[in-house]
């Protein structure tokens, strides 16, 4: 088993350097410029060290606590980035145990699984997971052992993203470190779909390798995806895998830093990119102004101001259809079937978590005391420094605002504006001279204006999702294709059998192209193999 890179220092450099680094944080020089880095919040703890080790952004480094392991980063081929040279480390409390071997750590974490902490509320029991820097709790014994098990394959995540940064020079994460181990909610049991097969796990690592038998074990040529629902056609196996991280959510590498996982290496490089941006440097947007690290990048950006799909009820368009649902439910829908989620100190119903959370913050605030940290100071004062400028108003007289509502009431009652039917507010947005301007472009595909243009009339009636639907089974499951049912509104009208013949008909076409299409791929693949072959064949003919 390969043992970690360790430094070697003895106690008394050590104990040095932990004096110097304190007399270097104590120069009142430093502590009058109001570093953010508070010393006394960082030597409070381990995972705060570790904190300030990674977002410090002044010289000042924080030495390793006597006893513990400094580690570096291994460059290792990109290749074999996820699995050779792993440094897994065990971050239960009194453990920190380091391994290489990813099937010996899994079975060590789960001797944990015994060392959960248990109380009594109410009744009821609670199994409290002490992983460092997670505090989840659970009611369900089966929950918190699928949980302890997430924990072996999200430490693994972060060794493989601690290994990339000097494989792939990563840029320094930014983001909060105290959350890197709180880990996604995992409610039932891992289980495979694929077509007539029910196991169920409680470790993602089995559920993984499971799902890899699966895929070994499809014909060669025309590769079938059978997870349930799917019926995806593939040239190759390793097509067919990468296909499957989008059913089984199986991610490759974490931010070291902040615990964020990912599907692959360049969305932890641009997720760490995003944070270090060079306006010098920058890619700029030229409808927005705001820079970017990459080309890439950008072009991301740009397609969020290019709407593509049109609603149907009214004027409005958006760039995905994930907007367009929520354009739908916060627009057409009635507060009544929408607002489920209800606030514990008022009446105030929100529609979504993240709009409660929101709602909550404005109780907090009452709740805190007048006085302020400094820190608390310096953003709203850069929250005040904006300023909005009407674009109607004279250039000789401009009129400006210190917010933009203050602008809206001057646009409707002064100049008599109105923001299209759909929209629920007007849109700022900077202009090159600091100002915050009206948006009055909007960028759209051909096809989403013809669209509005010709058929919308104006805001339809609410929406309401009170309807009775009555559900028919019509086609069994195949390894191809899912089960299908047939869904009509009660009391209403159901399809005759010439329209139900059609149906089958125009699914069983469906499903004839699919095949045919997954069969001229393979054709393709196979005369370019018959060429290479055959060019190769001449060149040594030639050589001879």
């Amino acid at each position: 088993m390969d043992e970690p890179i360790v430094k070697s220092l003895n106690t008394k450099d050590r104990i040095s350097r932990c004096i110097d680094w304190l007399k270097e944080q104590n120069n009142p020089k430093k502590l009058s410029l109001q570093n953010k880095n508070d010393i006394q919040f960082i030597i409070e703890t381990n995972a705060h060290r570790k904190k300030f080790f990674l977002t410090a952004e002044d010289d000042a480094t924080v030495p390793v606590g006597v006893g513990e392991v400094e580690l570096e980063p291994r460059n290792v081929p990109v290749q074999k980035l996820r699995h050779e040279r792993l440094c897994l480390e065990c971050e239960w409390p009194s453990c920190r145990e380091f391994f290489s071997n990813y099937v010996m750590f899994q079975a060590h974490v789960r001797m944990h699984i015994s060392d959960v902490h248990i109380t009594k509320m109410d009744g009821n029991v609670f199994y409290h997971c002490l992983w460092d820097v997670c505090g989840h709790k659970s009611s369900d014994r089966d929950q918190i052992i699928r949980h302890i098990n997430y924990h072996a394959y999200h430490a693994k995540l972060l060794a493989i993203g601690f290994n990339a940064r000097a494989t792939l020079k990563l840029e320094r994460c930014k983001k909060d470190s105290t959350k890197r181990n709180q880990l996604p909610p995992l409610l039932g049991d891992h289980c495979c779909m694929w077509y007539r097969c029910t196991q169920y796990f409680d470790s993602i690592q089995d559920f993984l390798d499971h799902v890899q038998t699966h895929i070994a074990s499809c014909s060669r040529g025309q590769v079938v995806c059978s997870w349930a629902g799917c019926g995806a056609v593939f040239v190759e196996k390793s097509q067919l895998s990468r296909h499957m991280r989008a059913h089984t959510l199986e991610r490759l590498i974490a931010c070291y830093h902040c615990g964020t996982h990912f599907a692959l290496n360049r969305k932890l490089s641009d997720h760490l990119l995003r944070q270090n941006v060079d306006p010098s440097a920058g890619h700029k947007c030229s409808i927005c102004g705001e820079f970017f690290a990459s080309d890439y990048l950008l072009r991301e950006h740009v397609r969020r101001h290019v709407s593509c799909y049109a609603c149907s009820l009214c004027d409005m368009s958006q760039p995905t259809p994930a907007d367009l649902a929520h354009h739908v439910r916060y627009r057409h829908m009635a507060s009544e079937d929408v607002r489920r989620h209800a606030c514990p100190d008022c009446d105030y119903k929100a529609v979504t978590k993240y709009d409660l959370r929101a709602h909550i913050k404005i109780h907090n605030r009452k709740r805190k005391k007048s006085s302020d940290s400094d820190s608390d100071c310096e953003v709203k004062k850069q929250k005040n420094t904006r300023k909005y400028i009407c674009h109607i108003c004279p250039d000789n007289k401009p009129t400006i605002f210190a917010r933009g509502t203050y602008l809206t009431t001057h646009l409707v009652k002064v100049h008599g504006a109105q923001w299209p039917c759909g929209h629920s507010r007007f849109r700022y947005q900077k202009s090159e001279d600091g100002m915050f301007r009206l948006t009055t472009t909007r960028f759209e595909v051909l096809e989403v204006s013809k669209k509005i243009v010709n058929g919308c009339r104006g805001p339809n009636a609410t929406l309401s999702n009170k309807y009775e639907f009555n559900i028919r089974k019509v086609a069994d499951c195949t390894a191809t294709a899912p089960t299908r049912y047939e869904i009509s509104i009660r009391n209403g009208l159901r399809p005759t059998d010439s329209q139900e013949n059609t149906i089958k008909k125009i699914y069983k076409e469906e499903q004839n192209t699919k095949s045919d299409t997954g069969r001229k791929e393979i054709k393709k693949k196979k005369s370019l193999k018959r060429k290479l072959s055959l060019g190769k064949d001449r060149r040594r003919k030639n050589s001879q």
